[in-house]
């Protein structure tokens, strides 16, 4: 049994609970947790994780939780739990949008995406036979050069929609019936459809893919450099077509077409194991746990790492305007 602190770097931060809700969600799921191992302590001294969960508001550098006292006292203990798509994992830590060359077992692992605000009309929806779609994709075309291929199917039954122009007001923090419609119709866009197009964006993970399993949906994954979960056969539930070939997505799901139901119906599966609010406080902390079991890099190797990908090639201004952010806020880079 581990005793684990759940907390966010941003909680100083004024009527932001935005950034706030990754940590405010794991807590949550911590006192609904179905296993029943780990449980949850405000004292630092006895933990033996301390987890930052954040959403971006640490830093791409995680400056922010560098700073915070608990990482300056028990730095051989903490994790970051980040489900931000621009980020540098300078710290042990579990990314929803985790790179392969950025995956080491004793220090990276991926993870999921976890927002206050979720789409509450994605839910289960098995399949019926009735679809009109064979595969769906509604998302923005302009994060990543990928997408743009999704609209030059010309197929009738692969329905897709361009959201460039909407804005995050629209999505997130739009008035309640404007960000119903948008989302119902999203919602909709996924059951109705036999596959669900997961594109990588400005990360390389999609938190739509996330979304298809809860709804049980089969998944088909564009990314080639996205590390996938570990413990997770993918195989069985998802189609991973490389970037290159993705002018051949239609002939593709034209041959498995047929696996669709029993494919979708892993999905959902799947979701409920390893990612829905019951057995997710579980599973981040048994990754962290597996990762220390590996053996934790010594407080000079992380700094040379962190020196390392601050030098690499246009790294360095995103360093000074995220170093300059966090002096504005008072705050101090640890070293």
């Amino acid at each position: 049994m581990a005793k684990v602190l759940v907390l966010s770097s941003a909680v100083d931060v004024p009527l932001d609970p935005w950034k706030q809700s990754s940590a405010f969600l794991l807590k949550h799921s911590a006192e609904m947790d179905s296993f029943g191992v780990h449980r949850l302590t405000e004292d630092p001294e006895e933990a033996d994780i301390i987890l930052f969960a954040e959403m971006g508001a640490c830093g791409k550098f995680a400056e922010v939780v560098r700073a915070h006292p608990y990482y300056k006292r028990f730095a051989e203990k903490c994790f970051l739990f980040d489900s931000s798509d621009m980020f540098f994992p300078v710290l042990p830590g579990i990314y929803a949008s985790l790179t392969k060359g950025w995956y080491l077992p004793h220090r990276t692992r991926t993870g999921f995406y976890l927002y206050l605000i979720e789409n509450a009309f994605v839910t289960h929806r098995p399949y019926t036979g009735k679809e009109p779609y064979l595969a769906s994709f509604v998302g923005s075309k302009v994060t990543h050069p990928l997408r743009g291929h999704l609209f030059l199917f010309g197929r009738d039954d692969i329905y897709v929609k361009d959201t460039s122009s909407y804005s995050s007001r629209t999505t997130y923090h739009g008035e309640p019936a404007e960000r119903a419609q948008f989302w119902s119709e999203y919602a909709d866009s996924l059951a109705n459809a036999k596959f669900s197009l997961c594109p990588r964006g400005r990360g390389t993970g999609s938190i739509r893919l996330f979304e298809s399993m809860k709804m049980g949906r089969a998944c088909v994954i564009l990314s080639d450099a996205w590390q996938p979960n570990d413990g997770i056969d993918w195989s069985e539930f998802a189609i991973i077509v490389p970037e290159r070939e993705v002018g051949r997505v239609p002939e593709i799901l034209d041959q498995n077409a047929h696996r669709a139901p029993e494919m979708g119906a892993r999905a959902r599966q799947v979701w409920e194991e390893y990612f829905s609010e019951r057995v997710r406080f579980h599973r981040m902390v048994e990754l962290c746990l597996d990762m220390r079991r590996h053996g934790r890099s010594s407080r000079f190797t992380n700094r040379m790492r962190l020196l390392r990908q601050i030098a690499a090639p246009g790294n360095f201004r995103w360093y000074l305007s995220t170093k300059k952010d966090l002096y504005r806020n008072k705050g101090r880079i640890y070293w």
